[in-house]
């Protein structure tokens, strides 16, 4: 007698079909675990549903994953996050905002993530200082998370920048320690900017006066009690969220595209993060 069990829709439920080609990409694809549960629950609403695209909100994908719970609620800006992320990857597309269709790239498009960039910053001849900095997007954030800890977006892979520009202070112990808003590492987050849109809009190659009076305004915002923008990977996700938004990088009729100075302008900042 054959120990072989034939599966069918009756003793199942169904099934969702799967192309050879994607659910090879998948396993070989180096994502991270959030964004694959995002990836299939987005072929489950396609593929599952014989749709090519599917328009679906970020909280409808975090129920999916978390369950209609409060956890959900509070995995949505991660979720969202990782939904940009496929989009920047060319993983799937969506053709305008958020409430438009999403749909699955053939596998020949895919760009995914594979290296990691690394910055040093020195500051005497001593001593050399040096971090690896994941500036295309989050990978490795724990999936227990809470609602403040998204805000303040802390990853153990990346270092606090509050931390670095406290090192980079000149104080000495007669004179009173510098605000630590008068601190902020330019460089590294003109380094930061640079690797995650330099490839599809305009590279900074001069901090005026205009644009640190910007990245200061960031630094400084406050979100319950937290400051989010003194967070590296925090960089990294804003200004990766940024590219999603197609007029921002030349889509548009006169081939116009955004700067440094123009994302970290505080409405547009707003903007970014609201729409989360």
């Amino acid at each position: 007698m054959s120990n072989v069990i034939q599966i069918n829709s009756r003793t199942t439920g169904g099934f969702t079909r799967m192309d050879n080609d994607l659910y090879e990409a998948l396993i070989g694809a180096d994502l991270s675990g959030r964004e694959m549960r995002v990836a299939m629950a987005i072929h489950r609403l396609t593929s599952g549903y014989n749709k090519d695209s599917v328009k679906v909100a970020a909280l409808y994908v975090a129920k999916m994953m978390y369950g209609d719970s409060a956890k959900a609620e509070a995995e949505r800006a991660n979720v969202s996050r990782a939904i940009n992320s496929l989009i920047r990857q060319r993983v799937i597309f969506r053709d305008g905002g958020s409430r438009d269709p999403i749909e699955f790239l053939p596998v020949s498009e895919w760009k995914i993530d594979s290296n990691q960039s690394v910055l040093k910053s020195t500051h005497c001849v001593e001593k050399v200082h040096a971090t690896v900095l994941k500036t295309t997007h989050i990978k490795e954030r724990n999936t227990n998370t809470t609602a403040d800890a998204v805000v303040a977006a802390v990853a153990s892979t990346d270092e606090d920048l509050e931390s670095d520009a406290e090192e980079q202070g000149t104080t000495t112990p007669d004179q009173p320690e510098a605000s630590k808003a008068e601190r902020i590492p330019y460089d590294r987050i003109v380094a930061i900017y640079n690797e995650v849109c330099g490839a599809r809009l305009p590279k900074c190659i001069k901090l005026t006066n205009k644009r640190r009076t910007q990245i200061k305004g960031c630094w400084n915002l406050e979100f319950n009690g937290k400051y989010p923008f003194r967070k590296g990977e925090f960089w990294s996700a804003y200004f990766t969220d940024c590219l999603t938004n197609k007029h921002w990088t030349g889509e548009n009729d006169r081939g116009w595209t955004a700067d440094i100075e123009f994302l970290t302008k505080q409405d547009k900042v707003l903007k970014v993060l609201e729409a989360l």
